[in-house]
Formats: structure tokens, C-alpha cells, sequence
């Protein structure tokens, strides 16, 4: 194993509900071959969506509320429990929702009355339904990957959109972000193995971004062109890895990471 000895995981991070706020924790439970414990555990599913909670299946991104075409949705102040099952969501320092159980019926059309009133009709396809199911998760790819950033790479690309700071994490919906390692070194390490804490996991694909990442996750505005940046500087559209759980265990904030060649 290699080991920087700056390297440490810098947050950890879920999203409970696909497309709306993350929430960041201190520590969590890694299990192989499964994804960050709750994230993702829910979506906001569109009028049109094929989504059938009797019969779950992996469905494509365009089936859910996104920010790639539901951008308001990042301008929803969202917060959840411990759990990160009951949400409460807030709007221009407004409390719309106090503490709603994501999980159960009764609760849920206060949930998405919000978000309907908040996106509009057009937007919602006419309505909004929030979807779970056994066994589902709502992330853009099938595999159960947790997604790494690189802060070094974040500094970097923060530079080259020319702004003062690093790349904000949130619109990469970046579930663990790395730092002590130098900026891209993580797009060459797919098929090998990295340490956290107690954890082994496998860096298995590079991420191809969309431009929900131009979306300010504070305004709910797009406000950036990372992906046209990202082709005309560096020549792709990739930023951040896919990781795969292969030994469990926990992960804590200032873990140290070491990559295992």
C-alpha cells in the first residue's frame, strides 16, 4: 500500500432523496458490495415515470425529478434526521415540512404538495410521487458505487471556471471527497484498491458528467459550464470515480486513505 501522509477522507456525504439536499455525516457503516447506507433511498418520481414500486427495476435518471431538468429543486433548503428517512424542508427561511417520514403514506403528500407547488405542473409532468421500493436505490447507475472526488481536482477546476474556491462538492453529489493526493491522480487508479479506515473498495469507473453540474446548489440557478470546461481544457467529460465496497467496515471523517497498488 501507498500512502500519503496528508491523505485522509475529508466528508462523508449521502443524499436520502435523489435531486435534493445532501446530508453530511461524521462516520458510517460500509457493507461490501452495497452503497452508502440511506442515500438515495428515495426519488421524486414525474408524471411520466415508468417507476412501479410493486415491481422495482432500476430506472434511468429521466424517470426521477433531477437537476438537469428540475434545477429549482437545489433552491429547497432540505435537512433529515439521523435516519436521513424524516425531512424537513424550508424555503427562503420559511419551514414548509417539519420532520416528514419519507416511509410512510401518510406523510408523503405534504412532501410532494412542496415540491409540486415549488416546480410547478410543467415541470413535474403534472405530479409528483415520492418513490421506494425493497432493494432500490435511485443513483444514476445501476452498480452500487459510492462516488469519490478529489479536493485537488475540485481546486483546480474551481481555478480554471475562474472562480477564487474549489469546486463546490455538492454539484458533483460527491459521496466521499479525498484530499493529500494531487489533482486527476485519481482517474488513473480504476482497477485498483484503495484503504479507509476499515474499508477496502474498488475503483472501477471513471464518472462522465451531465450539466446538472452547472446548477448552483444554493439558488437552484445554473450558473457554470463545467462540462464544456471540462472538454475544451482536459478533452472528456470525466471528473470523480466510482468505487465499489469489497471489505466493510467503518469510515470516520480524517480517516487516513492509502492506495493499494
Amino acid at each position: 500500500m501507498t500512502m500519503d501522509l496528508d491523505a485522509s477522507l475529508l466528508s462523508i456525504t449521502r443524499f436520502p432523496v435523489k435531486g435534493l439536499t445532501p446530508q453530511s455525516l461524521d462516520d458510517a457503516q460500509l457493507t461490501p458490495d452495497q452503497p452508502l447506507a440511506n442515500d438515495r433511498r428515495f426519488a421524486l418520481a414525474h408524471g411520466s415515470s415508468a417507476f412501479d414500486a410493486q415491481t422495482p427495476a432500476f430506472q434511468k435518471k429521466a424517470h426521477f425529478l433531477t437537476w438537469i431538468r428540475n434545477p429549482p429543486l437545489a433552491a429547497l433548503d432540505c435537512s433529515f434526521d439521523a435516519s436521513g428517512t424524516k425531512i424537513t424542508i424550508k424555503k427562503d427561511g420559511r419551514v414548509l415540512v417539519q420532520e416528514a417520514d419519507l416511509t410512510s403514506p401518510l406523510s408523503r403528500p405534504a412532501i410532494e404538495k412542496v415540491v409540486l407547488d415549488h416546480i410547478g405542473p410543467e415541470g413535474s409532468r403534472g405530479s409528483v410521487k415520492v418513490a421506494e421500493a425493497p432493494g432500490a436505490w435511485f443513483a444514476d447507475v445501476p452498480d452500487p458505487y459510492l462516488s469519490i472526488q478529489n479536493t485537488a481536482t475540485l481546486v483546480e477546476l474551481g481555478r480554471k471556471l475562474g472562480q477564487s474556491e474549489p469546486l463546490d462538492s455538492r454539484r458533483l453529489r460527491a459521496n466521499l471527497v479525498i484530499g493529500g493526493f494531487p489533482a486527476w491522480a485519481e482517474m488513473q487508479w480504476v482497477g485498483s484498491q484503495i484503504e479507509i479506515g476499515e474499508t477496502v473498495l474498488a475503483i472501477e469507473a471513471v464518472i462522465g458528467r451531465c450539466a446538472a453540474t452547472h446548477v448552483n446548489p444554493d439558488t437552484g440557478i445554473p450558473d457554470s459550464d463545467l462540462v464544456g470546461t471540462l472538454n475544451s481544457v482536459y478533452g472528456h467529460n470525466k471528473c470523480g470515480v466510482y468505487a465499489r465496497v469489497v471489505k466493510g467496515g467503518r469510515i470516520r471523517r480524517g480517516d487516513r486513505v492509502g492506495r493499494i497498488l
